[in-house]
């Protein structure tokens, strides 16, 4: 746990918002600073035993908690929520826990419209300087050689290296003196050093990162945290002409520059942390008079770490060993459905089969798909939400603010979705739900219809469905087509209608899993008498299409 004292007014605290939406900030109210000593709220955060970053905010009873992962923070709102009336927990202190977040908002009259125009960004922005053509393009040249040559790692999908330290852009920011090129002279010449360095009055920039900017990939807009990063950064433009968004934080309001080749931006004084930059993923770019094809660029960014602050937000990181999957064999096995009764089909090769793999599934399942979570972000506050066929509970963890029931008929996938807080879970089957009718505001089925084996017993799921809704209130039920292009990303072509799919139990988790079921899932396997030696796993997807 990394602890630092902070200002209201700094950043990012300045531009946190209290949200409903689940986080990896927390915003801890009515214990902090102003009440208690420093040493008082040390003891109080070593208790939680927690790994994240806190910032204890200067005279205010607030203290603000970074997790590097979203359900760290989810189980400590939790373990707050229980015991914010437990005198012995927090005597004489009433605690208010929220989940925060920065909001990266424009304004709604912002054009889309890219401008060369400089005095568009620098108006009224004092602090913005830009200077053309720095370097040649010979120059230019070389330092894109140097990044090229394999002798050099890339550690994120943007293709970027760190030198001196490797900067995370992430909330909370991260700092790492591994995983970057230690010597920035090892990697460029020491004239074009100095030519950054009088460009700083004679200050070298102690943190740089060169990114491939690819035209199919943006580059999202994150604040820049004042405690690690001192108040001038810089941006450099090389080979093409490399479009960017400067948003101002302050305003809301986003000015969209296509800055050309070997242009030099430097940003000083608060309006370093202030005017955002991104990076739009755009293969066209729209000018005010004419329509430009964007080509791949190269942006160098130049900042300067508070060293004297750095011991409290240095990180280590180990890079983890993976054990590589063996080649897969993707091809589907036809059945012939008249062997089976429906329940033997569904008890055999659905019901069994999720039972054994429910250890694996949440490393493949763990987070919902775009659509089911834009559809569920769109219900009021409050309202009740039903997932049929809930499976380890992905859906329910989108948000604090709605009430989440949860059904399914695998005990095991059940008691992993029974870690989120805010679900009711019922072991039921989707043909015969347990609740009453004109209750639900939405009901939602992903991925379960196509295991159920006749026409007759699926219609009837349906009807199930749209009974425990309430008139008026939406179902949403997403299938596997069998009608799939061949060679589209995303899909696969079906050879028959009725098939099994391959599940593969990916090695670098079986060890983990195995250890797990020799405890008190093993104990749970024999009392249920569901999980049976020696399955097949392979689950059962029923393609047939359904009859109006």
């Amino acid at each position: 746990m990394n602890i630092v004292k902070l200002s209201l007014d700094s950043y990012p605290a300045k531009y946190y918002n209290k949200t409903h939406k689940i986080t990896n900030i927390l915003k801890l109210k009515g214990i902090g600073l102003r009440s208690s000593t420093e040493d008082e709220l040390k003891c109080f955060l070593k208790k939680l035993n927690q790994k994240c970053m806190v910032y204890l905010i200067e005279n205010e009873d607030i203290i603000y908690l970074e997790f590097y992962k979203k359900d760290s923070c989810k189980s400590l709102f939790t373990f707050f929520n229980k015991n914010k009336h437990n005198e012995s927990f927090l005597p004489d202190k009433t605690l208010e826990v929220a989940y925060t977040q920065i909001r990266y908002r424009t304004k709604d009259n912002c054009s889309n419209v890219y401008t060369k125009d400089y005095t568009k960004l620098i108006k009224n922005n004092k602090g913005i300087f830009i200077y053309n053509n720095i370097i040649d393009d010979e120059k230019s040249q070389s330092i894109i050689d140097n990044y090229e040559k394999q002798c050099w790692h890339k550690y994120t999908n943007n293709d970027e290296i760190n030198l001196c330290y490797y900067f995370c852009r992430s909330t909370p920011n991260r700092i790492y003196k591994s995983y970057c090129i230690q010597d920035s002279t090892d990697f460029f010449s020491p004239n074009f050093l100095t030519k950054i360095k009088n460009q700083f009055n004679n200050k070298e920039p102690n943190q740089i990162t060169i990114i491939k900017c690819h035209v199919k990939k943006a580059i999202e807009y994150v604040i820049e945290s004042s405690y690690i990063f001192q108040d001038e950064i810089a941006y450099l433009i090389l080979e093409n002409d490399l479009p960017m968004s400067f948003l101002d934080m302050r305003t809301e309001n986003k000015v969209n520059m296509l800055m050309p080749k070997n242009t030099l931006i430097r940003i000083s004084g608060q309006l370093r942390y202030e005017l955002l930059f991104g990076i739009p993923k755009k293969k066209k770019i729209f000018l005010e008079d004419s329509v430009v094809e964007r080509k791949n660029s190269y942006l160098l960014i130049f900042r300067f770490i508070n060293e004297n602050n750095l011991d409290s937000m240095l990180m280590q990181k180990q890079k983890k060993e993976i054990v590589k999957d063996a080649k897969q064999n993707n091809e589907c096995t036809s059945i012939n459905i008249n062997d089976y009764t429906s329940e033997n089909l569904e008890k055999k090769y659905v019901l069994d089969v999720y039972n054994q793999i429910a250890k694996h599934f949440c490393y493949t399942r763990y987070k919902s798909w775009n659509n089911v979570e834009r559809i569920i972000n769109e219900e009021k506050e409050g309202n009740l939400i039903m997932d049929i066929g809930c499976g380890n509970g992905k859906n329910a963890k989108l948000s604090s603010k709605y009430f989440f029931i949860g059904l399914d008929f695998s005990f095991y996938l059940l008691k992993l979705a029974k870690k989120k807080s805010n679900s009711d879970l019922f072991l039921a089957n989707c043909i015969n739900i347990p609740i009453r009718s004109n209750i639900v505001d939405l009901c939602i089925s992903i991925a379960v219809i196509h295991h159920i084996g006749t026409h007759e017993k699926r219609k009837q799921a349906v009807e199930e469905m749209v009974r425990v809704t309430k008139v008026g209130g939406r179902v949403l039920i997403y299938v596997w087509a069998y009608e799939q292009k061949e060679n589209t990303i995303g899909n696969r072509k079906f050879d028959s209608q009725d098939i099994f799919v391959p599940w593969y139990l990916q090695p670098q988790h079986t060890s983990e899993v195995s250890v797990g079921l020799e405890t008190e899932e093993k104990k749970n396997c024999e009392e249920e008498n569901n999980c049976q030696e020696n399955l097949n796993t392979k689950t059962i997807n029923f393609n047939e299409p359904m009859k109006k």
